[in-house]
């Protein structure tokens, strides 16, 4: 069992039951067949859009625009400016218009990839040139945490790993950012007075052609949609590595690629992809979501205006992708022409540093929010709508059980409603110890390390350690010691995709277990769900064990108090999983998370990425979750912050104090313990005592 354990076959398990859990992998996908049900399946997914776009303004601020400084060229110009889209959030642009404008000429929204400069970078510079040059008004917009809005703005700054995940607790995810501006960019470019309101696009590549998807499918003020090697399906995100601007939470629980396509028609769409492009924005799997979304397109008898562009070439938006995009525009938004490409003209991009707002980092004013910033703001803003603690305890029980099933529905992704299957034990007499293997999913096996306990007059009860690394014999006896020296059984267990199971993907931006929380979120189950799920099954393994021991296993405690423990920021996962089940009579978190709302607008580091959930701020902080084990006991031994350090005496206090005053209400102050170490805890008998 422990061989298989570390086997390739053990790493392939959790990419395997995540292709597996995707609901287009359970039943095929059908179009529908008329625009009714087209209407109302859309109607649904705008729903889910919306939630899945986190928390929005709840009216539009003023734009708030200043021009700061304009570049002439022959033919054309390039403004330098900004705007705020959200209060207080600037936006730093670049608008390039023709010399001299005739009336009101039409407008396009670029949008920007992963590309070195971001908005500046001479890529993205030429189409916005060519543009220009052709006769269109273009604005190209930073996009939120990237180029000049990124904490160190200069080449190569990017947004993704746990930089942009640390906004999906406080329910203000990338994409919903993006969306938002990109929103608030066409308010902007409207206002224009030499751009035509009713003759709009938006064109972007890599992440910006994603941008373009979602913006065309929300926006419907864009006449023409061009999204560039952008294009793939939900499904093939499952099997790669994005940027976490493109995670799209919860999208394949109401979802398809094709459903955002579907939502342009009847207006004019080029999908353009590369023949030599990573599988999620394939040609064959840009074609799959094509195909579907154009029966709405045919029902709307719009089937001229959709078209698919494979083009040879790798990742990019070249002169040939330009050109096709100059002659789609013509043609849907000028009348020119039948889509067929145009040449470009003469193009000679800038200097990057010349189109910047501002020419040092310094210079910047404190309006060009950073994703750190906007980070803590949003948490603590989270935190302060949330109700204060209730003044007696019928409030708190009534509180506590909404908390709960909000949780299990909108942040952890449901949990399980039935038993696991017997488990596979095996006695180990060279360890002396019990091997235990459970399937706590379809395809998902996990490993426990079980010990007896010392022998003693009464058995104190089971403790479950939980652990998130490598499980072997000797850590796990080890970390079991306190316990079966105090007279518990203790069994040490793993959770799925973590430790010899952790598939083999690469760390991310300093997350190493970066595709795999994407992928949970993806799916709407975030990684942090998946993982209370297993201990839930743990307990029921455990105690079905404890209840009828194999013949080797000796005395277990049946009946006896369940403990869960579990060490490092992984603590969170005991804390929820205790508060679920009602068996658990202790739980303790050694250094764990204390909270998801930083103290400053730190980096997040050094925590798992999987621990953070979309939306879990909208209902409580850590403090929260162990107020819903009131009056049972809970033991905080330490803790640390979001950026991986030592959360102080004070902060530790701070976080628990809600926590605090709940268990005052059961008169149960006792059973809440914070505390500096195991030792000086009051978690374990002392030595010679009787209790």
């Amino acid at each position: 069992m422990r061989a298989f354990q570390g086997s390739d076959a053990a790493r392939e398990q959790y990419p395997a039951f995540v292709r597996d859990s995707a609901p287009s992998a359970r039943r095929p996908t059908v179009a529908p067949s008329t625009l009714a049900g087209w209407d109302a399946r859309l109607r649904a997914v705008a729903d889910g859009l919306r939630d899945s776009f986190g928390q929005v303004p709840d009216h539009p601020c003023d734009l708030e625009p200043e021009i700061l400084g304009v570049l002439a060229r022959p033919g054309y110009v390039i403004e330098r400016l900004t705007f705020q889209s959200r209060p207080g959030v600037r936006v730093t642009a670049n608008l390039y218009r023709p010399e001299q404008v005739d009336g009101r000429a039409a407008g396009v929204l670029c949008v920007h990839g992963h590309w070195k400069w971001a908005r500046i970078d001479p890529v993205v510079q030429t189409r916005c040139i060519g543009l220009a040059r052709l006769g269109y008004v273009c604005l190209c917009v930073d996009a939120f945490g990237a180029g000049e809005r990124a904490v160190a703005p200069g080449p190569g700054t990017y947004h993704g790993g746990m930089l942009g995940a640390s906004l999906w607790s406080a329910d203000v995810p990338l994409i919903g950012l993006q969306v938002y501006d990109n929103r608030r960019a066409v308010d902007y470019l409207i206002s224009r007075p030499e751009v035509d309101p009713t003759q709009l696009a938006i064109t972007g590549a890599s992440g910006g052609g994603n941008q373009s998807l979602y913006a065309g499918a929300t926006d419907d003020r864009f006449k023409a949609v061009v999204p560039v090697c952008g294009v793939g399906t939900y499904e093939a995100y499952l099997q790669a590595a994005c940027c976490v601007c493109e995670v799209n939470p919860g999208g394949l629980s109401y979802g398809l690629t094709g459903d955002l396509l579907a939502m342009i028609a009847p207006r004019a769409l080029l999908v353009i992809s590369a023949s030599h492009d990573a599988r999620q924005f394939s040609v064959e799997e840009a074609a799959k979501s094509l195909a579907y979304a154009r029966s709405r397109f045919n029902l709307l008898n719009a089937d001229d205006h959709v078209r698919h562009l494979p083009i040879e070439s790798g990742h990019d938006y070249n002169k040939q992708m330009r050109e096709a995009m100059y002659g789609w525009l013509d043609r849907w938004l000028r009348g020119r022409g039948d889509g067929s490409p145009v040449p470009e003209p003469e193009i000679h991009p800038e200097d990057p540093a010349d189109l910047r707002c501002y020419p040092f980092a310094a210079s910047r004013p404190a309006s060009v929010v950073t994703i750190p910033v906007f980070a803590h703001r949003e948490s603590l803003a989270r935190l302060a709508a949330l109700p204060p603690a209730p003044d007696h305890r019928q409030a708190w029980e009534a509180e506590a059980i909404r908390i709960k099933a909000m949780l299990r529905d909108h942040v952890l992704g449901g949990l399980p409603v039935v038993r696991p299957p017997l488990p596979i034990a095996v006695w180990d007499a060279k360890e002396d110890l019990l091997t235990i293997e459970t399937t706590t999913e379809a395809g998902l096996t996990l490993t426990g390390l079980f010990f007896t306990p010392k022998p003693c007059a009464t058995s104190r009860g089971t403790a479950i350690v939980i652990q998130d690394s490598d499980l072997e014999p000797a850590s796990a006896r080890e970390r079991c010691k306190p316990w079966t020296d105090a007279g518990y059984a203790a069994c040490c267990v793993e959770l799925r995709a973590t430790g010899k199971r952790k598939p083999n993907t690469p760390a991310v931006a300093g997350a190493a277990d970066h595709n795999e929380a994407e992928w949970a979120v993806w799916l709407g189950r975030p990684l942090l769900g998946q993982w209370v799920w297993d201990v839930l099954q743990w307990m029921e393994v455990v105690s079905s064990l404890v209840k009828n021991p194999p013949k080797n296993l000796g005395p277990t405690g049946a009946g006896a108090p369940l403990v869960l423990d579990a060490t490092g920021p992984i603590g969170v996962v005991p804390i929820l999983a205790g508060a679920f089940d009602a068996r658990v009579q202790t739980v303790c978190v050694d250094h764990g998370l204390v909270s998801y709302a930083p103290p400053d607008a730190s980096f997040w580091t050094e925590i798992p990425m999987g621990l953070i959930a979309p939306k879990l701020l909208r209902y409580g902080d850590i403090g929260t979750f162990g107020a819903l084990l009131a009056p049972r006991r809970l033991v905080v031994i330490g803790g640390v912050e979001t950026t991986g350090g030592t959360a102080s005496e004070e902060r530790l206090k701070a976080a628990f104090a809600f926590t605090k005053s709940v268990y005052g209400l059961f008169s149960a102050g006792d059973s809440l313990e914070l505390a500096t170490s195991r030792a000086a805890s009051r978690l374990l008998p002392r030595a010679g005592s009787g209790g």
